[in-house]
């Protein structure tokens, strides 16, 4: 009789368990991390056999929510309040229903962290790197917390933690995120801070992208005394659109080229040639440190987004072969112009000031008139021959200025037109002041000076073989 009445007491407590189980709710969360002005989405989910129309929410710290419905958003700052706690906290919370007047059992416990964390800042250098190239992940933490160590994990899976600045590998990186080359790889992290026993995750930063690809190579042709053809050939997977640009030694500006066309190899590989002149060539090498050259191609749409560069292909055996021109240049080919332009520009400013001095003497007459002298006309000073020699220096320096540089022979130009103006002021001041000419006489003299001085057509052939020097 005792045994029947135990086995009647087991089938009941096993019955009672079932019941209960079958009522219990589920609680979720989502999502479980949160800031103070996030929100999280409560939801007690019931049994689908009952119809509930009523949960609550409460706390383990306390406080009750009843809600019309079973789900229920709350701002961190509510929760904290109905929690009765402080950011940053773990918020535990549970829920149960009536059914019939009847409470039903109560769900698990769900978690809920809230902070005032800040999102660190992730950055990658550099962004474009080959499988062998590394790469520098740096999660940057608030500077007000210490933080040694960072979760790292790219979109396509996988989390891993470093230190906050890691360097990987462009295999390690495709390794990690289960790609292969080429690739763009899309990278993100967190950190965590300590509180109490609970590590509280910070919010995600945004995603930093990362691109592993191979690098072009490069080949040269010298056809002496003419050109220079580069051809830079691109791997595999590079866009049939692909931009290929071509660099001169430490220069990281293209070089602007004379041909560049594409086309495929006999491994069916993009190809990109050039071809530069031989005077472009010397030019541009003749000015750099170091003598090679190298080529890369755009990436995908982004106009600003390149390949590595490929490795450097010495030029040293052209240069040495084409030696005889690389003397004749003084000048980096892109400020020839301007000088150019320049020493005319001061040529006629100087010659102008002279003229006018003359033609319309100022209270500064006797220092400017006094530069121009008229060899055949007597004049009480005696000063003619210092004057005509003094004149004459200055067009041996102009004659100068056609074997010199631009830039040398402009200073020679300007610093002997100072100096005879000074000299010659010097000797006339006294006489300026005593005698006055009228202004026909200091006309004439001007006409008389220049007569003697090379002609216009003969200031032109020195200033054209000036340009044609470089």
């Amino acid at each position: 009789m005792a045994g029947r009445l135990l086995f009647v007491i087991l089938i009941y407590s096993f019955h009672k368990i079932q019941t209960r189980a079958s009522l219990l709710p589920t609680l979720t969360v989502n999502p479980p991390v949160i800031t103070e002005t996030d929100s999280v989405t409560l939801h007690c989910q019931t049994p689908p056999s009952l119809s509930v129309s009523h949960c609550y929410f409460y706390t383990l710290s306390g406080g009750i929510i009843k809600v019309s419905s079973c789900l229920k958003t709350l701002t961190g700052t509510e929760l904290l309040k109905m929690s009765r706690q402080s950011s940053p906290a773990q918020v535990q919370v549970k829920c149960n229903y009536y059914r019939d007047l009847t409470q039903s059992p109560e769900s698990d416990v769900s978690s809920i962290f809230i902070h005032n964390l800040l999102p660190p800042t992730l950055t990658v250098n550099p962004p474009v790197i080959t499988e062998t190239d590394s790469v520098t992940l740096h999660c940057q933490t608030p500077p007000s917390l210490s933080v040694s160590h960072c979760y790292f994990y790219t979109l396509s899976g996988g989390t891993t933690l470093f230190p906050c600045l890691k360097t990987l590998t462009g295999t390690e990186l495709l390794q990690m995120s289960q790609q292969s080359s080429p690739a763009e790889v899309q990278v993100k992290c967190y950190y965590t801070v300590k509180h109490g026993d609970v590590n509280y995750p910070s919010p995600h930063s945004d995603p930093s992208s990362i691109t592993v690809c191979q690098k072009p190579e490069i080949s040269i042709q010298h056809f002496p005394g003419e050109n220079v053809l580069f051809t830079c050939t691109l791997p595999g997977s590079a866009d049939r659109d692909a931009r290929c640009n071509l660099y001169f030694g430490e220069n990281n500006n293209p070089v602007p080229t004379t041909t560049s066309w594409k086309n495929r190899d006999s491994k069916n590989r993009l190809i990109c040639q050039f071809t530069v002149t031989i005077d472009d060539f010397l030019r541009r090498v003749h000015f750099l440190k170091r003598h090679d050259a190298s080529c890369d191609y755009s990436l995908g749409n982004e106009a600003n987004s390149l390949s590595p560069r490929s490795d450097g292909y010495s030029l040293t055996d052209i240069v040495e072969k084409e030696p005889s021109k690389i003397s004749a240049f003084t000048t980096p080919p892109d400020i020839v112009e301007k000088d150019t332009h320049l020493t005319k520009t001061m040529l006629t400013s100087t010659m102008t000031t002279e003229t006018v001095s003359s033609v319309n003497p100022g209270p500064d007459k006797d220092i400017t008139g006094s530069s121009v002298s008229t060899p055949g006309i007597k004049d009480s000073s005696n000063t003619a021959a210092p004057q005509k020699t003094a004149s004459a220096e200055i067009w041996k320096f102009v004659a100068v200025v056609a074997g010199c540089g631009v830039t040398v022979g402009v200073i020679l130009l300007v610093s002997a037109i100072l100096c005879n103006n000074r000299r010659t002021a010097g000797s006339q001041e006294v006489k300026g002041r005593q005698e006055h000419h009228n202004e026909n006489m200091e006309t004439y003299h001007m006409y008389a000076a220049i007569s003697e001085e090379p002609a216009a057509s003969d200031l032109k052939s020195i200033m054209y073989s000036t340009v044609q020097s470089h």
